[in-house]
């Protein structure tokens, strides 16, 4: 038979002991079944068939039968006492951490006790309904609640959150045989993947990848990993904090995980999203004596481009664009917009563009760098058509020309994008936008 199951048989054999509350007062049972002059007075002798010398000590308080406050809960060297026999007035039941049952065994109760000796001979008892008193259970590094209920009035009168009490115990007592000693860390945290820019009222998606280790002595041991994602000012980041369950993290292995968080950017330029990973034991029985490598974190700079739109070869319908000689001078139109005018969050006054940062082509291709340059190094103010090709309204909108060819399309290209920087009072910013093509030559 292993220790373990020596221990689970032992709950049977040692119910627990109880302080015995002053008398102070004639007696009020509540309920005739439940008087204890009808049972023997229990053996709290230490039970010399237990192998568990750490006891679960939880103290109550009572003001009156239904009314009990949990003092103290703790974890002691000492053999729980035997309590063979003991009378049916109070249920104990010790749970674990998924609700299982550890142990259950009758017990006395706190509130009834032992008074002066009767005409008759032996000790008189009653209930007191002001008392305190204390419940010692048998050490599990499992057990995680005790639930106390007092059997002829069908009701639980204490739960008691063991949890606190073995963690602090094992803090103080790592080399115990019950407590686990497991140094995790976080080994790295890095945005694996992420778009070059981000769009002002929109969407975007980070990646970011996390790897736990195990550096023991003890394990495997269960975990909890935690990241929490902080913006900086201008962008909005969900989910704000995620946590994942890392069971059975063995000594020397190397857990990898992979989150997508969203990233939302409400205003133009440089912000920062910062992603911090905290790892830690989750069974109260293990502890974690090395803190300094539980945390690690990574900021990401994020740039939120100003959406705008442009028509390119305005006039033309379709926007046909030539890779050939014929596409040496391509022409394109940045629209001068109010807010959400065709969509666009913020309004963009297209005179702002600075032409010489201005690169045309393939989506990919210019949001990796590259692309078409301003032909002429300058921006052409004027009044440009509209999408629809025929109106032209009274804004001043920026022409740009471009060599298609030196964009990076493809035959089966059917968009062409702009990027680029604008300057306003608040400072420099990119701008982005997209829109249909049909290539020829």
């Amino acid at each position: 038979m292993t220790t373990n199951s020596r221990r689970r048989l032992a709950w049977w054999l040692l119910p627990v002991a109880v302080g015995v509350a002053l008398w102070a007062g004639a007696p009020a049972f509540s309920d005739p079944a439940n008087d204890p002059a009808v049972q023997p007075i229990p053996d709290f002798a230490a039970d010399a068939a237990a192998d568990e010398a750490k006891s679960i000590v939880v103290r109550v308080s009572f003001n009156g039968r239904a009314n009990a406050t949990v003092t103290g809960i703790q974890v002691v060297d000492e053999r729980a006492p035997s309590h063979l026999g003991a009378p049916p007035l109070s249920k104990v039941e010790v749970l674990g951490g998924s609700g299982d049952l550890i142990g259950t065994f009758n017990d006395w109760h706190p509130m009834w006790e032992l008074g002066e000796e009767t005409a008759g001979g032996g000790e008189a008892r009653r209930l007191n309904p002001h008392a305190s008193g204390r419940w010692i259970a048998p050490f599990d590094r499992d057990a995680t609640t005790i639930v106390v209920t007092d059997i002829a009035a069908a009701d639980e009168i204490v739960r008691a959150d063991l949890t606190d009490a073995i963690h602090d115990f094992c803090l103080a007592h790592p080399d115990d045989e019950d407590c686990l000693r497991a140094d995790l860390a976080v080994e790295a945290v890095a945005v694996t993947a992420a778009p070059p820019i981000g769009l002002v009222g929109k969407d975007a998606t980070i990646t970011v990848g996390t790897v736990v280790t195990n550096n023991g002595p003890d394990g495997p041991a269960d975990a909890a990993f935690t990241t929490t994602a902080t913006a900086g000012s201008g962008v909005t980041v969900t989910p704000a904090t995620r946590t994942t369950t890392l069971p059975g993290v063995a000594v020397g292995a190397d857990v990898t995980g992979s989150d997508q968080w969203t990233v939302r950017c409400d205003t133009p330029g440089q912000h920062t999203v910062t992603f911090t990973a905290t790892v830690a034991t989750t069974h109260p029985a293990d502890v974690d004596l090395v803190a300094a490598n539980n945390t690690r974190s990574t900021t990401h700079t994020i740039d939120c481009a100003v959406p705008v739109t442009v028509n390119i070869k305005p006039g033309g319908d379709p926007n046909s664009i030539n890779l050939g000689a014929g596409g040496n001078n391509a022409p394109l139109a940045v629209l001068t917009t109010t807010a959400g005018e065709y969509g666009n969050p913020l309004a963009f006054d297209a005179r702002t563009v600075v032409a010489t940062t201005a690169r045309f082509g393939n989506r990919a291709v210019v949001l990796g760098g590259g692309g078409a340059a301003e032909t002429h190094n300058r921006r052409h103010d004027e009044r440009s058509y509209e999408l629809d090709e025929r109106t032209r309204d009274g804004d001043l909108d920026a022409v740009l020309h471009f060599r298609a060819r030196d964009g990076g399309f493809t035959a089966g290209d059917t968009e062409g994008c702009l990027i680029g920087e604008f300057t306003d009072p608040a400072g420099t910013f990119t701008f982005f936008g997209c829109g249909p093509v049909r290539i020829v030559g």
